[in-house]
C-alpha cells in the first residue's frame, strides 16, 4: 500500500514537471498557483510601472494617495513634480508617472517596522513575526520534518522530483503567463525571492543570520520557521469549489497547503495522515480588490472587498467569520461586515476625517494582507458667481493653489483653456477672462479631482 501511494504521488508531480507553460501557475503545482499574498518575485524585477501596477492597482489609487501626503506629512506640489523650462518662457513638468523617478531605490522592507521585524503588518498572517515568541519545535528533525528546499526522488519511469520542501511547489518559471494582463509575468524560485527581499544587503535592514543559522543541513529548518511556523503554514488555504467555506482535506490540490493529502506530502512527503485532521483554526483571509480606494470625507459609505478565506469552519465545527479593520495614526474601528461570502464582503464605512488608512480583514486572532484606503476632502462647487470678466468660485476641498507657473494639469478652465487664477484657497477661488459669461461652463481641477459648474451671473443690486 505504501509503495502505491508513493508512485501516485510521484506520477503527479512528474506530470506536472513535464507539463508546457504555465498561465501565471499549475493546479497542482509546481510552480505554486498564485492565489495568495504577495506572488512570487523579487524587488529588483519590478523595474516598470506596470511592474508596480500588479499591487498598487491604478493612477485611481496612486493619485489621490501621493496628494493625501500634503495634508498628512506636509509635503508640496513641487518636492514631487519637478518643473523644466518649456523654451516659451513658462515651465512644464518633468516626467513623473514612471515610478523610479521617485522611487529610485526599492521603498519596500526600508520601514521602522520591516527593521522590527514586524513582517505581519504588511504581509499579514501568510508570515509570523520571528520575535513574537510563536511556536517552533524544537526537537531534533525526524524523517517528516520539512527541508529548507527538498530532496529529489525518482519517479518509477526514472524521472525526478523535488518532496518534502518548499520547493515541491515554489519554483520558478519564465515563462509564466499573468491572465490579468495576457503578458508574461516570471515567477521567481524561493532562492531567488528570499535573497530579493534587500534583507541583508549592503545599505539594507537587517543581516543574513535573520534566514540563515550555523548549522546547516535538516536542521536549519527551524530558522525558516522562525517567519514560517507550523500556525502561519496550516492555515493558508483557497476554496477550490462552489462549495460555501474552505474544507481542510476535501480541496482540489494545489490551492493551498491543507485542502489536500497531496498537499501534505509536499512538504512532509513520508506522513500518511489525513489533511482534514491538520491543527487548521481561523484559515488566513486574502484581501486582494475593492469596489472604491479612495471615499469621500464625512460620507458613509458601503464598500465591497474581494479576496479569499473570508470565512471557515474547522475540524470540530468552529466558525470563523471576518470583521474589518481600518486604523491609522489616530483611528482605530473593527466593522462587522453586513454580508459576506468566502470571496467578497460588503462592509459599511462610517465617516472618516480626510487621511491615509490601513484597511484589513480579521478573524479570530489572524489578519489578511495589508490594504490601504484614502479619505479625500470632499470635492464641491456651490456657485460660481460671474461679474465684469470675473469668476468667484466658492466651495469646499479645492485644496492648496498650484504654483502661479504651472500651465497644465491644475487651475480653473474654460472649455480646454486654463484662464488666469487671482485668488486661491481650500473654499475660494477668483479667476479672471473675458470670457467668463453668463452659462459659460467652469472646471476647477484640484488635487482631489476635477469638477465643473455654470457661470451665473451676480444678482443685480437693489436699493
Amino acid at each position: 500500500m505504501k509503495n502505491k501511494i508513493i508512485r501516485s504521488v510521484l506520477a503527479t508531480v512528474v506530470l506536472v514537471l513535464g507539463a508546457a507553460a504555465v498561465i501565471w501557475a499549475n493546479t497542482p503545482p509546481p510552480p505554486a498557483n498564485q492565489f495568495l499574498g504577495l506572488y512570487d518575485t523579487k524587488f529588483s524585477a519590478l523595474t516598470t510601472r506596470e511592474d508596480c501596477l500588479v499591487c498598487h492597482v491604478s493612477d485611481e489609487v496612486l493619485v489621490p494617495r501621493h496628494h493625501a501626503l500634503i495634508n498628512t506629512q506636509g509635503m508640496m506640489c513641487l518636492d514631487c513634480h519637478t518643473m523644466i523650462p518649456d523654451g516659451a518662457g513658462g515651465f512644464v513638468f518633468d516626467d513623473f508617472r514612471t515610478c523610479s523617478k521617485c522611487h529610485s531605490t526599492t521603498p519596500h522592507h526600508v520601514t521602522t517596522k520591516a527593521a522590527a521585524q514586524d513582517c505581519v503588518s504588511c504581509h499579514g498572517n501568510f508570515i509570523d513575526n520571528p520575535l513574537d515568541g510563536h511556536y517552533v519545535p524544537s526537537y531534533p528533525a525526524s524523517s517528516v520534518t520539512p527541508m529548507p528546499v527538498g530532496r529529489q526522488v525518482v519517479a518509477p519511469d526514472g524521472s525526478s522530483a523535488i518532496v518534502q520542501g518548499c520547493a515541491a511547489c515554489h519554483q520558478g518559471d519564465p515563462t509564466a503567463i499573468d491572465p490579468k494582463t495576457n503578458t508574461v509575468r516570471r515567477i521567481y524560485s524561493n532562492n531567488d525571492t528570499h535573497h530579493g527581499t534587500g534583507i541583508g544587503a549592503p545599505g539594507g535592514i537587517g543581516n543574513c543570520t535573520w534566514c540563515h543559522d550555523t548549522e546547516g543541513g535538516v536542521s536549519s529548518m527551524r530558522r525558516c520557521e522562525s517567519c514560517h511556523g507550523v500556525k502561519s503554514l496550516h492555515n493558508i488555504q483557497k476554496k477550490s469549489a462552489a462549495t460555501a467555506t474552505i474544507t481542510p482535506g476535501a480541496e482540489a490540490l494545489g490551492y493551498g497547503h491543507i485542502g489536500n493529502n497531496w498537499d501534505c506530502q509536499g512538504c512532509h512527503w513520508s506522513w500518511y495522515g489525513n489533511a482534514s485532521g491538520s491543527p487548521t483554526t481561523a484559515i488566513v483571509p486574502a484581501l486582494n480588490g475593492q469596489s472604491s480606494y479612495t471615499l469621500t470625507a464625512g460620507r458613509t459609505t458601503t464598500l465591497t472587498l474581494t479576496g479569499a478565506a473570508f470565512t471557515n469552519v474547522d475540524g470540530n465545527g468552529m466558525v470563523y467569520n471576518p470583521t474589518v479593520t481600518i486604523s491609522n495614526a489616530t483611528t482605530s474601528i473593527s466593522l462587522t461586515p453586513s454580508q459576506f461570502t468566502d470571496s467578497e464582503i460588503q462592509v459599511s464605512i462610517p465617516a472618516l476625517q480626510a487621511g491615509l488608512y490601513d484597511l484589513r480583514v480579521a478573524k479570530q486572532g489572524v489578519v489578511s494582507n495589508l490594504a490601504n484606503l484614502t479619505v479625500a476632502p470632499e470635492l464641491a462647487i456651490k456657485a460660481v458667481i460671474g461679474s465684469k470678466a470675473t469668476a468667484t468660485i466658492t466651495g469646499t476641498g479645492f485644496g492648496s493653489a498650484p504654483p502661479a507657473d504651472y500651465k497644465s494639469g491644475l487651475g480653473v478652465f474654460l472649455g480646454e483653456t486654463q484662464i488666469k487664477v487671482r485668488s486661491w484657497s481650500n473654499t475660494k477661488i477668483v479667476a479672471v477672462d473675458n470670457n467668463l459669461v453668463n452659462g459659460a461652463m467652469v472646471t476647477v481641477k484640484t488635487l482631489n479631482g476635477a469638477i465643473s459648474k455654470a457661470v451665473t451671473a451676480a444678482p443685480k443690486k437693489t436699493r
